[in-house]
């Protein structure tokens, strides 16, 4: 399996608060009734994943991750969900991974930023794994001063890493978020402070995606939970129905 884009021995799960967010988005854009599939790519341990499958009790969700750690942890909670039958998890990376149809919506959360390669490719790739009339939410940095700055602290972090710096980082943090973030928590996001993002939504993007056949549709707001976190938006795009 390629490691390029993210750590690969520890789980990494997303914030209630975010899921919460991301699963209300998703609710906004896809039929409440009736059989629909989704796919979450770069779905952590599932928290997004399992709200959607409690919010759609007739949907069929698939969770795909580049991290074994975090579809383990997904794998294990999925054995005493209520949703289990509907629920699939697999370790994958997704640039190589194919879809056995495509879905009825695919979204993903801090996840497109990170994966390596061309971003035309990778949003045609996504395209085909939307059904014409289907939709792509995606969670990701948007390209502003803060977010320019901040990429290149993250490089700058990344060539001087060592255990000191990682010590150091996660005595800020929990300065910082003490009150909200165990230290296990706080740990799992230390890796990523020293991955800067290959590419954020900005015009370049949505031509991409247009090129793609997806149509921007909407764009959300998605509430920063620390400092040191990338500025984030959640945007919609939907596949035309004239696609195949």
């Amino acid at each position: 399996m390629k490691k390029g884009y993210g750590p690969f021995s520890e789980t990494c799960t997303a914030p209630a608060e975010r899921s919460d967010r991301m699963c209300d988005i998703v609710l906004a854009h896809v039929a409440r009734t009736g059989r629909i599939r989704l796919l979450d790519v770069g779905c952590g341990t599932g928290s997004l994943a399992f709200r959607l499958a409690d919010a759609l009790p007739a949907a069929e969700l698939t969770g795909i991750d580049v991290s074994p750690a975090n579809i383990r942890a997904a794998e294990a909670q999925r054995a005493t969900h209520q949703a289990a039958a509907r629920l699939r998890f697999e370790a994958a990376d997704y640039l190589t991974w194919t879809a056995p149809e495509p879905f009825d919506a695919v979204v993903t959360d801090g996840v497109l930023h990170l994966i390596p390669g061309d971003t035309t490719r990778l949003l045609r790739k996504l395209a085909d794994e939307v059904a014409p009339g289907g939709v792509l939410v995606c969670g990701m940095p948007y390209e502003c001063a803060y977010n320019s700055a901040f990429s290149v602290v993250r490089r700058g972090l990344r060539a001087v890493r060592s255990t000191w710096l990682d010590d150091a980082i996660l005595k800020i943090g929990r300065l910082l978020h003490r009150s909200e973030m165990t230290d296990a928590g706080l740990r799992e996001r230390i890796p990523y402070m020293y991955i800067p993002p290959v590419r954020m939504m900005n015009p370049a993007f949505a031509a991409s995606a247009s090129a793609s056949e997806l149509a921007l549709v909407a764009r959300y707001r998605m509430p920063s939970a620390s400092l040191s976190q990338l500025r984030h938006c959640v945007i919609v795009f939907e596949r035309g129905r004239g696609t195949s």
